[in-house]
């Protein structure tokens, strides 16, 4: 599927920022949903005449999938959202959950998308599980505030959603890094432990000040007044190349025996969640939506979020990975300095990283997909949000008179940002990571 206004995009761009403040000055709400002229049949059309044919007796097998809550999964909602599960002849039931780890480790879930760490614990115990495809590289962990927040003296001794024995998470250390606030839960915060849906509740109650969290819970708090999003973390980033400088944070794994006796089916499956990615870019205000409703999130959230996934941070969510990734892990852990007891990483990056299925589906590579869409050229990476939102209007027929992802004005004035400058700590005990000593 070719975009079919890439000049008129490009045209528009002049007028942006007068056409967005009029609309966002009018007061009046205006929304639409996009209706998005897509073809499931159409989209795997290039390559269904090479997928070997699904057996008789896998026609009607129930394939269990699970992700878990959070923005980093999203290819499950839109495989299933736009058809494309059943128009590759696939019977998926699909699962939001927070024990996707556990479930494929027993066998319950042959198909999940969810956390690398608990999956390569798992994976290491023997757990069988393989990594077919890529899913979101980095994988940014925001550090959400409340609104009194006005210095990082304030943060340091309030209530943390963190519990002790997270007092090497790699999320958190950079963030102590970047900040320099001390990483020492035990001595300098008060410690808890819940899921991020639970923890952005707390934090609107009043009852938690601080809350490490992946999106929408950021995006919600920000847009909802109650929280501020003070800095964003990077799972591995320690390379100024971002097509090979990050890690992994979540994935995409298929249970290897199922892989082994349903060979047609996994072959499938992994079209599907490409293809599912590449209806990110493609359809970018459809895609939020969809992430919007099966999340019970506002459209204003789920657009932003989407362009956090897409461009604010790179493009995160894709199909690429290889053992470049793995390895970041180890420089990144170094960078850190995280003792080796504390480290998760792959016992055996061939036996958990199979990726002849990206062959099998016959799906092309992802920056081939960039290039041939005119990606870059539509979307740059570093767009503001006003401007992604913009091109996302355009490109799936909303109205730019809608007000719908307009109505926090961080968003619309503050570019790409994702953080929220605050007076520095002044107090002590200050972690700095060794590798940014000073020399």
């Amino acid at each position: 599927m070719k975009y079919t206004k890439t000049l008129s995009l490009l045209l528009a761009g002049a007028m942006l920022a007068g056409a967005l403040a009029g609309c966002h000055d009018s007061g009046q709400e205006t929304e639409q949903t996009a209706e998005v002229k897509y073809d499931p049949q159409e989209a795997i059309a290039p390559y269904v005449d090479n997928l070997p044919e699904i057996p008789e007796a896998d026609k009607d097998y129930v394939i269990e999938m699970g992700y878990n809550n959070c923005d980093h999964m999203v290819a499950a909602i839109i495989g299933q959202d736009t058809g494309l599960y059943e128009a590759l002849g696939l019977n998926v039931n699909i699962t939001k959950t927070s024990q996707v780890a556990s479930a494929m480790a027993s066998g319950d879930m042959v198909v999940g998308y969810a956390g690398f760490s608990g999956l390569i614990n798992n994976y290491n115990k023997g757990a069988q599980v393989i990594m077919p495809a890529g899913s979101h590289l980095g994988g940014a962990m925001y550090l959400v505030v409340s609104p009194d927040v006005e210095s990082l003296d304030d943060v340091v001794g309030k209530t943390l959603d963190m519990g002790p024995d997270s007092q090497y998470s790699t999320f958190w250390l950079e963030i102590c890094d970047k900040l320099g606030i001390p990483s020492d839960i035990g001595t300098y915060y008060q410690g808890s432990s819940m899921g991020d849906e639970d923890a952005m509740m707390a934090l609107r109650a009043g009852q938690l000040d601080i809350f490490t969290c992946c999106d929408p819970y950021a995006s919600i708090a920000e847009q909802e007044g109650f929280g501020k999003i003070l800095a964003t973390a990077w799972h591995a980033d320690v390379k100024e190349d971002k097509s090979t400088g990050w890690g992994i944070h979540c994935g995409y794994y298929i249970n290897a025996d199922f892989a082994e006796a349903h060979p047609e089916l996994t072959t499938r499956l992994v079209l599907a969640h490409c293809l599912a990615i590449k209806y990110m870019y493609q359809h970018p205000y459809s895609a939020g939506e969809m992430f919007a409703e099966t999340f019970g999130t506002s459209k204003d959230v789920g657009l932003r979020t989407m362009y956090l996934k897409t461009n604010a941070e790179g493009r995160t969510l894709c199909w690429t990975i290889d053992e470049s990734n793995m390895e970041n892990y180890e420089t990144w852990y170094d960078q850190l300095g995280v003792p080796e007891e504390e480290r998760v990483l792959v016992t055996d990056v061939d036996g958990f990283m199979d990726l002849s299925w990206l062959d099998k589906c016959g799906i092309e590579d992802f920056d081939t997909f960039i290039a041939e869409e005119k990606i870059d050229e539509v979307q740059p990476i570093g767009m503001s949000y006003a401007d992604w939102l913009y091109m996302a209007e355009e490109i799936d027929g909303i109205d730019h008179e809608s007000t719908v992802g307009k109505t926090v004005d961080k968003w619309m004035e503050g570019g790409n940002t994702t953080e929220s400058p605050i007076e520095p700590y002044t107090g002590d005990g200050v972690y700095v990571a060794p590798y940014h000593q000073a020399s």
